[in-house]
């Protein structure tokens, strides 16, 4: 039952989920292992139910397959988008209403910076040439931002959620 309570904002929360590809195979654009595989059906089970407003991934075969059970799932379409193209993808994320459940699937370079562009902040992270990196071993991590809507340009304070899918790594 919705609040009459005039100070709760709960609706005006806009939220993200974000996860790096499943495992992949290797060469120039490989598709999933097994392993990978088996992990996006996971997300599709662990998301069964959510109502997913809108689905991003990169070009690249793999977050399309991370994605596409959990597409089937809640039946949302995938949107891809050019890894390379931050302009689109910082306004994808600028463009995140509330009420609104948006997931994207990218890459270990992308993750953080799709929650630093919320105002959040990943721990556990490597450093390469300053740029900070989900290690290469981790596929199961899955992050979730929240954080009240603003019609200012200041980033949002979000709440950041880690939680882990499918087997361990």
């Amino acid at each position: 039952m919705p609040s009459s309570n005039p100070s709760d904002n709960s609706s005006d929360l806009c939220s993200m989920i974000v996860l790096r590809h499943a495992e992949k195979d290797s060469g120039p654009d490989p598709a999933l292992t097994e392993e990978g595989h088996q992990r996006a059906k996971a997300l599709a089970q662990l998301m069964a139910g959510v109502q997913v407003d809108r689905m991003y991934c990169t070009e690249y075969l793999r977050t399309r397959q991370t994605l596409e059970p959990l597409s089937s799932e809640v039946g949302t379409p995938i949107e891809v988008i050019p890894a390379e193209d931050a302009p689109r993808w910082r306004a994808i994320v600028a463009s995140i209403q509330p009420k609104e459940i948006v997931v994207i699937c990218g890459h270990q370079n992308t993750v953080p910076l799709f929650i630093e562009e919320v105002g959040g902040r990943l721990g556990g992270l490597d450093s390469y040439s300053g740029q900070l990196w989900i290690p290469g071993h981790v596929y199961d991590r899955l992050y979730m931002a929240t954080w009240q809507h603003s019609e200012g340009s200041e980033k949002p304070h979000p709440q950041l959620i880690e939680l882990r899918y499918g087997n361990r790594c």
